[in-house]
Formats: structure tokens, sequence, C-alpha cells
């Protein structure tokens, strides 16, 4: 990291990922006798790879300085951001699936909620490129391999 500043974005990634990890070995699902984890379902298996992947990305976007690589950390971060919410939503959809006359439990939510604090994160790991990028272009950058260099070579 070139100005030795916390990396929220990463962090936030990192930690929406464990929060979603959390939510799916807590309980998805209830009926009158028994309780279903996230991993009883396929919307939840999704969910269970999105948050891993989530958390794993976050977390190299912490680690890596590089620019480029920081940039594409943080397109991954915000895609399984986006599925791993997209599959909490669906499996609200899915309780009848799972098993008749279930309903949702707290666990559910609690992924629900890691997928929009991943979603945040990865928001403002954009907000991060394209100041980086702001300060690239006004301070001249390094493209030292892009530019052509107009010197005649006549000796």
């Amino acid at each position: 990291m070139k100005d030795q500043r916390f990396n929220y974005a990463g962090i936030g990634g990192a930690v929406a990922g464990v929060v979603g990890l959390l939510g799916i070995y807590a309980d998805w699902w209830q009926t009158d006798t028994t309780v279903y984890h996230g991993t009883a379902d396929i919307s939840g298996q999704l969910a269970l790879a999105m948050s891993i992947g989530l958390f794993a990305f976050g977390a190299a976007y912490v680690l890596f300085s590089d620019q480029r690589i920081r940039r594409a950390m943080g397109a991954l971060m915000t895609l399984f951001a986006v599925v791993l919410t997209l599959a909490c939503v669906w499996g609200l959809q899915r309780a009848d699936s799972v098993a008749a006359g279930a309903s949702t439990k707290a666990g559910l939510w609690v992924s629900l909620l890691g997928g929009v604090v991943g979603i945040a994160a990865s928001m403002l790991a954009l907000k991060y490129a394209s100041d980086e990028d702001a300060s690239t272009m006004t301070s001249g950058g390094d493209h030292g391999a892009d530019t052509v260099s107009h010197a005649s070579s006549a000796s």
C-alpha cells in the first residue's frame, strides 16, 4: 500500500464473506420438527461458494499493492457479492422446496446482510480505483511503455 492507509474496501469484502459464511451455517429454514442450514438447498450452496470467494478476494485486495491486481480483485468482489445477495433472495423463495411449510430463519437474513455489506465494500473499491486513476493521470503516471518517443534517432 503506497499511502499506508487502512484498506477499508478489502477489509469490508473479507468481513462480508465471513458474515455470509456465519449466516449459512446458522439456520436458514425451519419446520416444526427440523432446522435446515443453508447448504440444504442449491441456493445456500451457491451462497456458500460466493461467501468463500468474497472473503478470498477481499483478503487479496488488502494484501496486494499492484493497482491492476486490486482492480481485478475489486471487480471479482463485486461479482461475488452480487451473486451472494441474489442467492440469498433465491433462498427466500425456495423455503417450500426445502421442506413443506418451512419458514425462514435469521441465518438467511445474516447471509443477505453479508451480501449487502459486500456490495458496499465493492463500491468503495471502485471509488478507490477511480481515485487512483485520477491521481495517476494528474501526476503523469507510469506510462513509459505506452508512450511513443518523438525524438529523432539520427546521430
